[in-house]
């Protein structure tokens, strides 16, 4: 009998968090007295779509996550993998250890997007299931300059402009090509939808949310505890 595909979330939570300017990894800081960390896989835990979860972590923080996990009843997390030196390097590490075989969807996210709705996860997979590839994203507000020393060089049509938020969601066989390319051309992204992309996949678009921040400043901490007590007070 051909056992069932499982949907899989890698979390991206080896980052040091440098521009937080904060004596621990950012994903550590606490938001209402629980680790951003914990949020954000409390989103994974809720959502029916997401099977397993493997955390790409900082290994000196592996025995106290691991403490955490039974605490706030956090029971999808299967391997625990020590991140690389950049974050490229820590998702390669985490679909590392997946079985092809039995592996659908592959979603990557970022441990400090901690108010992701377990529905927006869902609807990310399943136009990945149907498409092959998909990721939340917000169309542009602003008007978007590209600089170079000092000056304008050239204004874009916000029109086509829309910011990558995560989670992205990809077959296990179009994220593994990838970022198999990737590495044997020495191509460094800043997500994971760049690498696809670069691999001739079209990448579908799902509507994001502006509450789906990134913590990365401490300004954006401030703004997650409005965000936490407004919507996600538990």
């Amino acid at each position: 009998m051909t056992e069932p595909k499982s949907n899989i979330a890698i979390i991206a939570a080896a980052g040091i968090g440098s521009r937080m300017d904060a004596d621990r990894a950012k994903q550590m800081l606490e938001l209402g007295g629980v680790p951003l960390l914990v949020h954000t896989l409390r989103r994974f835990e809720q959502c029916p779509d997401i099977n397993q979860v493997i955390l790409v972590l900082q290994p000196n923080l592996t025995s106290e996550v691991l403490a955490l996990l039974p605490r706030h009843n956090l029971t999808k997390i299967v391997r625990v993998v020590a991140g690389g030196a950049e974050r490229q390097d820590s998702i390669y590490r985490g679909l590392q250890v997946i079985r092809p075989e039995t592996t659908g969807i592959v979603a990557v996210h970022d441990a400090v997007r901690p108010f992701v709705r377990p529905e927006e996860i869902s609807a990310v997979i399943r136009r990945a299931e149907a498409k092959g590839a998909a990721l939340m994203a917000m169309a542009a507000i602003d008007t978007i300059k590209q600089v170079k020393k000092g000056h304008v060089q050239k204004t874009f049509d916000r029109r086509l402009i829309y910011h990558a938020q995560t989670p992205q969601a990809f077959r296990y066989e179009i994220l593994r090509e990838a970022y198999e390319r990737a590495y044997k051309e020495g191509f460094l992204a800043t997500d994971d939808s760049q690498l696809v992309e670069r691999a001739g996949h079209r990448v579908w678009v799902v509507e994001g949310s502006h509450i789906n921040i990134k913590i990365t400043r401490p300004f954006d901490l401030r703004i997650a505890e409005m965000i936490h007590s407004e919507f996600f007070s538990e």
